[in-house]
Order: structure tokens, then C-alpha cells, then sequence
């Protein structure tokens, strides 16, 4: 049986639809959500759907996904994120890929529901199998063995995909499945693609030359949650919630499509 553990902030019904979304794309998985500050009725619907609710503690989602991890009961653990929608027959694919001698995860190629220049490069990035791209965006994935044996997901607010896919690699070698997941881009509407991405890779880089997880955190919580100073930065760089998104909206996958 195949687990697929889910985070969840304050995503109310989206969190929903992304569980129904979940039963579509995988026959007989059992889905753990580690929600913080859901409301009750997305907690009841959410129950009803026959989830695994854990409440945690606080937002942070190294910590939800290491709960989640811990109460799965799965032979396979996926950890999916609620704003990303698995292919059709994903359990299916898992279970093949973990099956390979030596494979101990994975992970999906990624694709955006909007189509922009910036966020197809990074789809296409996301086809490399170098360890800093299993992300958890695309859904990292692996045997229950395997997820212990690397001492699980740890409880930091930042880069724990990161962290956890290079432990996952000692274990044994890690996939890239051609089929890929569909993301939200709701990150990069708010702040502008470009600007995101940069923003993005310069904390990974930072992350990698041995800036430590929380001092990393306080960085991106600033840089997303104090607008009115950077409505001080030159128009070129700020984010750009005022400037027309000009995406085209990719539809999400629904059943065997």
C-alpha cells in the first residue's frame, strides 16, 4: 500500500480538492494529512473523505511531513504537497519505479498549470536526476525500509526536500519518472516569476555553501512578508502584484486525462 502524506496551511477547501484529486490518481493509497490551522469543517469533510488527520503543532512543513511520515502506514511513502496534482495511475508508477534492485526514491518531472516562459525552464530542469533537483514539489517518493534507514524527513522550515533527497541517496539510487506532476504557480503570480526564481536560487545556493535552515527561513519570511519595504526597491524589482500575469492557464489533470 502506497501513503501519501500531504502538509497542509490554511488551504481550506483546497486542501479537499486536493484529496479527491488524490483518489483519482491513485487506486487504494492511504492519505495522511498533518494539517495546522484548518477550520472544523475542512477537518470534518476531510475525515469523511477518509484521511488520516494529524493536527501539528505549528506551521512548518519538515515537521508536518516527519508526523505524517511516522504515522504512515504504507510499504511507500509519497510526500505531495496540497497545491500539486499527481498523473493519473502515480501509485502504479511508484510501485514500479521502488521495485528496480538498488532504488531506494524518486521523484516526478514537474510541470506548472501555467504556462510562462520562467516556469517552463524550471519544468524542464525538473527532468535532471542530480540530487539538489528532487525537490518536493515533484512529489519525492520512497520505500518505507528506505525512509528509515535515512533517519526520516527532519523538522526544519526550509529546504527539508533538499535535505532529505540527498540522505534518501545513500540509501540507493534515486528516479526521475518521466510522467510529472502539475503544480500551483501561485508563488510565482504573487511575486513575479522571474523574481521568485532568483529568489529561490539564491537561498538554495546559500543553503549549499552551509547557511543554516532557520537563519534561511527568517530571510524568505521577510522577503515575502514585508511589502511596504519593498515598494522601496526600484520598480524593476519588486513584486509584481500590480503587473498583469501573462500566463496561459494549463488545465489540471482529471482522471485518465
Amino acid at each position: 500500500m502506497l501513503s501519501v502524506i500531504m502538509p497542509s496551511w490554511r488551504e481550506g477547501p483546497r486542501l479537499l480538492e486536493a484529496i479527491r484529486a488524490v483518489r483519482i490518481a491513485v487506486d487504494a493509497a492511504q492519505i495522511v494529512v498533518v494539517a495546522c490551522e484548518e477550520r472544523g469543517p475542512v477537518r470534518e469533510a476531510a475525515c469523511a473523505e477518509g484521511v488520516v488527520w494529524i493536527e501539528a503543532p505549528r506551521p512548518c512543513r519538515g515537521l508536518q511531513l516527519a508526523l505524517g511520515g511516522e504515522r504512515a502506514a504504507g510499504d511507500a511513502l509519497a510526500f505531495l504537497h496540497a497545491d500539486t496534482r499527481l498523473p493519473f495511475g502515480a501509485g502504479k508508477l511508484i510501485e514500479c519505479a521502488l521495485a528496480k534492485p538498488g532504488v531506494a526514491g524518486g521523484a516526478f518531472r514537474l510541470r506548472f498549470d501555467l504556462a510562462h516562459p520562467v516556469l517552463d525552464l524550471l519544468a524542464r530542469l525538473s527532468a535532471l536526476s542530480i540530487i539538489p533537483s528532487f525537490l518536493g514539489d515533484q512529489c519525492i517518493f520512497c520505500s518505507r525500509a528506505a525512509y528509515r534507514a535515512a533517519g526520516g524527513v527532519r523538522a526544519v522550515h526550509l529546504f527539508e526536500d533538499v535535505d532529505f533527497a540527498r540522505r534518501l541517496a545513500r540509501i540507493g539510487r534515486l528516479v526521475r519518472l518521466p510522467q510529472a506532476v502539475t503544480t500551483s504557480s501561485r508563488r510565482f503570480k504573487r511575486r513575479g516569476p522571474l523574481r521568485q526564481l532568483l529568489g529561490n536560487a539564491a537561498l538554495l545556493l546559500a543553503y549549499h555553501a552551509g547557511v543554516g535552515t532557520e537563519r534561511l527561513h527568517a530571510i524568505y519570511e521577510r522577503g515575502h512578508l514585508t511589502e511596504r519595504y519593498e515598494n522601496a526597491l526600484p520598480l524593476f524589482v519588486r513584486p509584481r502584484h500590480h503587473i498583469a500575469w501573462r500566463g496561459r492557464a494549463r488545465p489540471r489533470p482529471r482522471g485518465r486525462d
